[in-house]
């Protein structure tokens, strides 16, 4: 036995203890304080060489595993925001389930737990701009609501046959005599029924037609081959509510002829040719001497832009809408829709002219023409009901 053995020995023969008893306690004070010697020797061991694999071959250190983990998470995110694109802003879409991924749970609470908040803003009506429209307007009827055009052609009738009058007055007479005809008779399709129409109708959400060359409008319709661009009359109509309750005047130029009636009132002929008896209530001034490039003719014969009658309208109610423009002899033609409310300060032109929003019904981007009037970006939209179906 150990010296220290002989001491424990000594002391318990001391206290009474027989010779099995002390060893018993001896033995088992060794077996308890080796068994505590080999454990933490062990726990040592492991918590230094923790890593598979041989010395040759060392195991994936834990910095790489959670690159590759991270990796596969993105690569699952990414099939999920992929960009939706769909043809029509009112068209149902169909979004892809959430891939499975590590801390996060289809139903119940998750393991972890995502601490903040988030939020977003939006304009609401009008954050998505509608796509550009094509100069007489769209094939079909746009989501929120349009103007409704069809072509007609006071050269022929129905059945392709030269209309009566065409030979005695020509085309530009032609048209100011049926324009004139269709005001009187109270802006009726029957007036021009006895014409060609063009079979197929267009949808506008704006009328800003900039000059150019009149066979544009047979191009549009689809009926170049048959229609040739003088004498045709283009009639859009609908029902629109202004951006704003106040008191509103249209202002527009148009060549050969155009004129405007809302809620059953001329409020404005603006051609350079009239197809009315149309005067205004004394605007001031009647028109708008805007610059820009082959205005001659609109300079010469109406000054300008013309100016339309005051009109008091209420935001959320809908009035009946009726645009007219025709082109008489042929070469250039425009159509140009404009308005401005009483109240409002407008940018001015170098000449003094205020500088207008467009007519529309849609926030559409419009682009920009040397053949027209600066006008007024990203100015204020009416509202249109949905196009009835034809």
């Amino acid at each position: 036995m150990s010296d220290f053995s002989h001491r424990l020995t000594r002391y318990f023969r001391r206290a009474g203890a027989g010779s099995l008893l002390i060893s018993l306690i001896v033995h088992l004070i060794l077996i308890v304080g080796a068994t505590v010697y080999v454990v933490s020797s062990v726990r040592e061991q492991r918590k230094a060489n923790f890593q598979g694999g041989s010395p040759a071959s060392p195991g994936p250190r834990q910095d790489v595993q959670h690159k590759v983990q991270m990796a596969k998470q993105q690569q699952n995110l990414s099939a999920v925001t992929q960009r939706l694109a769909v043809d029509s802003p009112n068209a149902a879409v169909s979004l892809p389930d959430l891939p499975d991924m590590p801390g996060f749970s289809g139903g119940g609470p998750a393991a972890g737990s995502l601490g903040g908040s988030g939020g977003g803003a939006g304009s609401g009506v009008g954050s998505v701009r509608a796509p550009l429209m094509p100069l007489f307007g769209f094939h079909e009827a746009q989501p929120g609501g349009t103007l409704v055009g069809h072509l007609y052609d006071f050269k022929q009738n129905k059945a392709h046959k030269p209309t009566r009058d065409l030979a005695k007055l020509g085309p530009a007479k032609l048209a100011i005599q049926e324009v004139t005809e269709f005001i009187k008779k109270g802006w009726g399709p029957s007036s021009l029924s006895a014409f060609f129409k063009a079979p197929d109708p267009l949808y506008a959400t704006q009328i800003f037609v900039p000059i150019m060359p009149a066979d544009e409008a047979p191009k549009a319709y689809g009926v170049e081959s048959i229609v040739k661009p003088m004498a045709w009359l283009a009639h859009y109509k609908g029902k629109v509510s202004p951006p704003a309750t106040g008191a509103y005047r249209f202002v527009g130029a148009g060549d050969d002829l155009m004129a405007v009636r809302l809620d059953g009132r001329l409020v404005l002929d603006c051609g350079g040719s009239k197809g009315s008896d149309f005067t205004g209530d004394h605007p001031t001034p009647p028109v708008y001497g805007y610059d820009f490039n082959k205005n001659e003719w609109l300079m010469g014969t109406r000054g300008g832009f013309t100016v339309g009658k005051r009109m008091d309208l209420r935001a959320g109610e809908f009035y009946d809408i009726d645009i007219v423009f025709s082109e008489g002899p042929g070469g250039l033609f425009c159509a140009m829709l404009l308005f401005q409310q009483e109240g409002v300060t407008y940018e001015k032109d170098r000449k003094g002219n205020p500088i207008l929003p467009i007519f529309r019904v849609a926030d559409t981007k419009t682009e920009k023409s040397d053949t027209a009037p600066r006008f007024m970006e990203n100015g204020p939209v009416w509202r249109a009901l949905p196009a009835p179906k034809e």
